[in-house]
């Protein structure tokens, strides 16, 4: 059974996530309460764009695929800043000052590189196969030019 699949709204609910997060380093958090629910939303954060990356290159019949790969790219980069601000950052929830962090943001940041690597190849690949559709068909094209011939 074939399931709807919004793109443009997951990106969307992702982009809003990575954003919270952000924003919640900003505050003076207290690790026992955000630390581990931190680390549980980036994970979620990783597993859903593996996901929506491979929903999305399977799904070659998708009208507006070319532009939710650029959205996916965007909120990847957007992804890495949030893991670099954990990773480097002088906030409460600092990987620098949690190890059990420190490890787990290193993996995320060599997936979200692979899947950032994956994006760039694909949308190549699209940008060098798309055709740009004529103006005028080759039936209107030959009903306007009947007469003159």
């Amino acid at each position: 059974m074939d399931k709807h699949i919004n793109f443009e709204d997951n990106i969307f609910i992702i982009n809003t996530r990575i954003r919270m997060i952000r924003d919640m380093l900003l505050l003076d958090a207290d690790p026992d309460f955000f630390l581990m629910a931190t680390l549980d939303d980036t994970v979620f954060i990783d597993r859903s764009l593996a996901r929506l990356l491979e929903l999305l290159e399977g799904n070659t019949r998708y009208i507006d695929r070319e532009a939710q790969f650029h959205n996916l790219a965007e909120t990847e980069a957007s992804f890495v800043g949030l893991l670099t601000a954990v990773q480097n950052g002088e906030n409460t929830l600092s990987a620098l000052k949690f190890p059990v962090m420190e490890e787990k943001i290193a993996g995320l940041l060599q997936r979200s590189g692979e899947r950032r690597k994956r994006l760039a190849a694909l949308t190549r690949e699209m940008a060098g196969r798309s055709v740009p559709e004529p103006v005028v068909s080759s039936r209107e094209l030959a009903e306007l030019l009947n007469g003159l011939v």
